[in-house]
């Protein structure tokens, strides 16, 4: 029979755990008041989110989805309830996204190095880590169920039911993840599917819309289910436990590293950090040749580095596919607030500007790579201000197309089809400038004295720095906010946003000065 560590005298994992964290908390210098109020700032947080979804989700079941204002013109009719189911399975998908990206089993970089070698048990080593991401996705599609079962008037029992089921489905999908880390194909296959039910979101919202299907109403026989699904999701998370000895350290390391990565985007500020490390791909890429590019050799030669920049950001969209598919989906976010029954025009407004910025930032990865690797902006015999320009070509002819399918729907409900498709044209280079400055926008300072707050530490003029390209969108997207709310397209509106456009151009094109750190 064999002899387990711990009958030799070898400590266990929950005892190695135990010191690691008696150890950092002696070497820390935070009085146990500061504890308590991280946890107090936590729960805070989450009752203060749930009692917003369940506020929300009160008032569309109440007032049927009207807005504050609504838009004229008859339509299709999307109920009101499908306005919260819709979201609440965007956001479990999504959730398991990011789940299968980022472990759901996985060791940071000093745990890995510490923890692994030693002989103990790995079991009750990462247990703790292997209950992180449950935990969460119990929380998250407990509000989710709950959120529909409010939004459809349903009794006290079938909320909690649906509670219930929301968070046994999202906890299921979440150790399921768990036990299939091992293998990389079915790993993948889960990381896949979660992505493309993200995506098939909006695309059923609109088939809903169109065929007016009415939203499927939770009753009392939604309980039985629930208390099942939460069975299985108990013995789903005895059997992972079980087996989490045999997970290879290489995959716990793997997962560490993209999770690291994530983590120091967040308390950076950075979300273009986080969306490289959310998006690592493990396969190798499917494309079989490269492209020679001889028709540059026809171009002028004073003209040819600019037509080499923008054949790259063009190739660079052409090759991602999940790019083009960000492009064509946020254009159904608008598409599916126009064809509510009583569109509100606060809703109008916010998915057209969301899944417009989505939509540019699809189209202007190259900026954000050029951004971290220049090296075909520092080739190229091209000034910053002419690589910055050259840089908006690519996102300036998708924005150019996607606001004119955006401005055909509006126009239906509105009437004044011109006005509103010479509105969004004008509009486009506004969202190219957006996101070509924050592709641009510099990494915030951490060398220099820090400002202390409720999220912990952060550099002086962080916020500023990440706000840089947003707030050209912003200011730049004001004339379709006035257009929207007064619905229609006065003269004084185009001015505006053609005026507006120019303004974004050139703030876009203008480098940023850097100040040597003598003069600061």
């Amino acid at each position: 029979m064999a002899t387990t560590v711990t009958e030799v005298g070898l400590p266990s994992g929950r005892a190695i755990r135990r010191w690691t964290r008696r150890r950092g908390r002696a070497r820390s210098g935070a009085p146990l008041s500061e504890f308590f109020g991280d946890v107090y700032t936590g729960v805070f947080a989450v009752v203060m989110a749930t009692s917003i979804v369940i506020s929300l989700s009160s008032d569309v079941a109440r007032q049927g989805g009207t807005g504050p204002a609504t838009l004229p013109g008859p339509g299709p009719g999307l109920q009101a309830e499908w306005l919260v189911m819709l979201p609440a399975l965007a956001a479990v998908a999504a959730f398991t996204g990011v789940v299968v990206r980022l472990g759901p089993l996985a060791l940071s970089g000093p745990e890995g190095v510490w923890w692994l070698p030693l002989a103990v048990e790995r079991r009750t080593l990462l247990r703790p880590m292997a209950a992180r991401w449950p935990a969460v996705g119990a929380v998250l599609g407990g509000v989710a169920g709950a959120a529909v079962a409010v939004a459809t008037g349903s009794p006290a029992i079938v909320i909690v039911g649906s509670a219930l089921l929301g968070a046994a489905f999202t906890v299921g999908l979440v150790i399921a993840a768990g036990m299939t880390q091992r293998a990389p194909a079915t790993h993948r296959a889960i990381r896949v599917s979660a992505d493309l039910t993200l995506a098939a979101v909006p695309v059923t919202g609109l088939a809903v819309a169109l065929a007016g299907v009415p939203a499927p109403a939770p009753g009392p026989g939604l309980v039985t289910p629930a208390v099942v699904a939460a069975a299985v999701a108990v013995a789903l998370a005895a059997r992972w436990e079980r087996g989490l000895d045999a997970v290879p350290g290489a995959h716990l390391r793997a997962r560490g590293v993209v999770a690291d990565e994530a983590l120091v985007a967040v308390l950076s500020l950075d979300p273009r950090g986080l969306g490289r490390a959310l998006a690592v791909r493990e396969e190798r890429s499917g494309r079989a040749r490269s492209s020679s590019m001889s028709w540059l050799a026809r171009v002028p030669r004073r003209a040819r580095p600019a037509a080499a920049l923008v054949t790259a950001d063009a190739l660079l969209l052409m090759r991602t596919p999940r790019h083009i598919a960000q492009v064509i989906l946020s254009a159904t976010l608008p598409g599916l607030a126009l064809l509510a029954a009583k569109p509100s025009t606060v809703a109008v407004s916010a998915t057209v500007l969301i899944g417009a910025y989505v939509a540019a930032l699809a189209a202007a990865d190259g900026a954000r790579q050029a951004h971290m690797s220049p090296v075909l902006d520092s080739a190229l015999p091209l000034s910053h201000s002419a690589v910055r320009l050259l840089r908006l070509v690519a996102p300036t002819v998708v924005m150019t197309g996607w606001m004119s399918a955006v401005t055909v729907m509006v126009g239906w409900r509105h009437g004044d089809l011109a006005g509103w498709v010479l509105l969004g044209l004008a509009s486009a280079p506004v969202w190219a400038a957006a996101v070509v400055r924050a592709a641009y926008r510099p990494l915030p300072d951490f060398t220099g004295p820090q400002i202390d707050t409720p999220l912990g530490p952060l550099p002086p003029g962080g916020s500023a720095a990440m706000m840089q390209g947003p707030d050209v969108a912003l200011v730049g997207a004001s004339p379709w906010v006035v257009a929207l709310l007064i619905g229609a397209v006065p003269p004084f509106v185009l001015v505006l946003q053609a005026v507006l456009a120019a303004a974004a151009i050139a703030l876009t094109a203008r480098p940023r000065r850097t100040v040597p750190p003598g003069r600061r």
